[in-house]
């Protein structure tokens, strides 16, 4: 009796272990695998730290805003300040150059004034070339007798009358002091009469105005070249008279006695164009004494 009690018992008992197995199995549900969706809204920041995000943005534009503001206002000022010196400068620069150019005219002035005072000096002189110079000859019985034998001049002042060599070589040129410029004129007048003759006499005049006498003395032959129907074409000193109209060299330019441009004008008379000419003759540099002419 006993023994069929106990296995009565145990028969219950595996019952009821069995029924509260497949109870748990009922309600836990089998294992299935977790899918996480990737466009799941992410977890919002709290208030307060978003509060704190925005404040420490808005702090470091402002230091930034202001910053960049104190930068600009001191490149503006730094820029205004060059702006000032570059018309500081601007400003001096026209003076000086307004005043170089007084300088420059004044200073083109005073030459003209001391070439004139020059030129008056020198209106009782004139300067002869083509005397061949012996020293065993008196140079002053040479000068008065071509002057007289040759030239056919009477009526000057022989006795007031000083000659001096100008310089060294065989036939230097001979300068001839006249107590008048009345003589110098009658000397001038007979010069036609040394045509032919290996004897040269001309006014004495200051070195510029000799070497603008030159280039014009230049200019006049070439424009008898082109142009020989000109009725008048004579050299006066330094000057040129074309046609009743007067010529001048004023600096490197070809100018009128009005300064009018005298390229211009004497194409206007010509017809022919001399700008390449009236150019050559002013670029014309002679070579050096006793240095070898060009082949």
């Amino acid at each position: 009796m006993s023994g069929s009690s106990g296995g009565l018992q145990r028969k219950k008992r595996r019952k009821e272990e069995l029924e509260t197995s497949d109870s748990d199995s009922a309600q836990s549900p089998p294992d299935k695998k977790v899918v996480y969706n990737m466009t799941t809204t992410p977890t919002p920041i709290k208030e307060g730290v978003l509060s704190t995000y925005d404040q420490l943005y808005e702090q470091l534009m402002k230091g930034f805003r202001g910053l960049m503001q104190e930068q600009t206002e001191s490149f503006k000022q730094g820029l205004q300040r060059v702006e000032s010196s570059v018309a500081l400068l601007s400003s001096e620069n026209k003076t000086l150059n307004e005043r170089c150019e007084k300088l420059s005219e004044e200073n083109a002035n005073l030459r003209e004034y001391v070439e004139l005072l020059d030129v008056r000096q020198r209106r009782g002189n004139l300067v002869l070339n083509g005397i061949v110079a012996d020293p065993s000859k008196n140079l002053k019985n040479e000068v008065v007798s071509l002057l007289r034998d040759v030239m056919k001049v009477e009526q000057i002042n022989f006795s007031g009358l000083a000659v001096s060599p100008m310089g060294g070589g065989l036939k230097p040129p001979i300068l001839l002091e006249f107590g008048s410029p009345v003589d110098v004129h009658v000397v001038l007048k007979n010069t036609v009469n040394l045509k032919g003759t290996n004897f040269y006499i001309s006014r004495d005049m200051p070195p510029t105005q000799r070497a603008n006498r030159n280039k014009m003395l230049r200019l006049r032959h070439e424009i008898k070249k082109l142009c020989p129907n000109i009725s008048t074409l004579r050299i006066i000193q330094d000057k040129i008279l074309i046609n009743n109209k007067l010529f001048r060299w004023s600096g490197s330019k070809l100018v009128t006695g009005e300064n009018e441009n005298g390229i211009s004008i004497l194409k206007e008379i010509t017809g022919t164009d001399f700008s390449g000419i009236v150019k050559a003759i002013q670029d014309f540099r002679p070579p050096p004494r006793n240095s070898p002419r060009p082949s």
